[in-house]
């Protein structure tokens, strides 16, 4: 049976669910969307319409938004609310492909985590006498050529007609609907690549680079891949340069371009930066950039909130109050939490609390500001009991907790 057969399986719908809830990894707001489509059955229809004859989904649109803890921008892809639960559903069965994937890549699987890759890379043996060179890809999701995307979901799916036609479809069209503030919505074209934000996405950004994944596991030579982001060490200078050209020639060949303002090499006992953290003399904290842009976040957060309490007239708790639910969200498993939480990510790889402090003061210093719209030592009056009565829960003590609980 076809995995499109799937998509109209009330069983495999109720399995879905099952999974999605026991793993927290929709919203409350999410899963009670996600219960009405189930319960209405939409997922008839639309399943009648995944064929490769009628292919069945809209025209995706096409946005522009900003990248999570930046200014810069990013372009994504949605389809209609109902087909999008769609392609969340066959993104799930496609794990099926799992073991067609390259051990080396680790991102989007079930079972690869930070911890994992993290503890594949320790084991590599003299890691602090390895030269390392830490690579990133432009724009890879949207970039990648829809020849290519095809040639790789025929090498993995050779045993479902109906579903190598359909994915296909999806991956060759380019075209995409486009809204533009103040103007008529258009359909532009162009190549729309993995098409980043529709969920099958991730499927596609760990299958495309196949070839180059397996050349570096096939040569012995220490190599991890998150996506878009490689790490690779070498014994030598000459090694670690002969493995950058060839990573090189690699990416251009699969029509991709190797992203040289984000890729560094490391020397002897400097470390390496790697999935947000850094290793550094067997001690693994959170990376000078995932600090930075992680108070870049609580700052354009805390600026905005105190900007919209002068203008509403709200008092300070209850602007603090939706800081702190916000920041609490990104950090700790709580009941409206999504996939990616930093107790999750983080704290089974941390070995030391230090940038945790450092994120905990600085929240606790732009909370204050929002009392005063300045820093100064009156923002004092606000103490840190008043913060923890508010609901502020520090990322050090519940990093403790955790640790203790394992």
């Amino acid at each position: 049976m076809s995995l499109i057969d799937e998509l109209k399986s009330k069983e495999t719908w109720e399995k879905f669910r099952e999974y999605k809830s026991f793993h927290s990894c929709m919203s409350n707001r999410e899963m009670r969307l996600l219960d009405e489509f189930i319960k209405e059955e939409r997922y008839v229809t639309l399943a009648g319409r995944f064929t490769p004859e009628g292919y069945g989904l809209s025209i995706p649109e096409r946005r522009v938004i900003n990248k999570s803890g930046s200014r810069k921008k990013r372009t994504v892809y949605t389809f209609e609310p109902d087909e999008m639960y769609m392609l969340k559903l066959l993104t799930w069965l496609l794990y099926k492909y799992d073991d067609r994937i390259s051990p080396c890549c680790y991102s989007f699987r079930r079972n690869m985590t930070a911890k994992k890759a993290i503890s594949d890379i320790l084991a590599i043996g003299d890691i602090d006498g390895r030269y390392v060179l830490k690579a990133d890809i432009h724009d890879y999701f949207n970039s990648m050529p829809a020849q290519g995307i095809v040639a790789a979901l025929k090498r993995v799916i050779t045993d479902d007609e109906r579903l190598l036609a359909f994915l296909t479809k999806l991956f060759s069209g380019n075209e995409a609907f486009e809204k533009t503030e103040g103007q008529e919505p258009r359909i532009v074209h162009e190549n729309r690549g993995a098409m980043a934000g529709v969920p099958v996405s991730a499927f596609i950004a760990d299958i495309f680079l196949w070839p180059l994944d397996s050349y570096f596991c096939d040569k012995g030579i220490p190599y991890f891949r998150y996506s878009d982001d490689i790490l690779l060490f070498a014994r030598s200078k000459e090694e670690l340069e002969e493995c950058r050209n060839l990573l090189k020639e690699k990416i251009e060949a699969a029509g991709l371009e190797l992203n040289e303002e984000k890729t560094k090499v490391f020397g002897q006992q400097e470390g390496f930066e790697f999935l947000g953290i850094k290793y550094k003399d067997g001690q693994i904290d959170l990376a000078d950039a995932t600090v930075k842009k992680m108070k870049d976040k609580i700052r354009r957060k805390c600026r905005a909130l105190y900007r919209w309490r002068r203008k509403k007239g709200f008092d300070f708790e209850k602007a603090a109050k939706v800081v702190i639910r916000i920041f609490n969200m990104k950090y700790f498993d709580t009941g409206d939490m999504m996939d990616f939480t930093w107790s999750r990510w983080f704290f089974p790889v941390l070995t030391t609390d230090r940038s945790l402090k450092i994120l905990d003061g600085y929240l606790v210093n732009e909370l204050r500001y929002i009392y005063s719209g300045r820093h100064y030592k009156g923002n004092y009056a606000v103490t840190y009991e008043n913060l923890k009565e508010l609901g502020f829960r520090s990322l050090v003590n519940e990093y403790h907790k955790w640790r203790e609980s394992m």
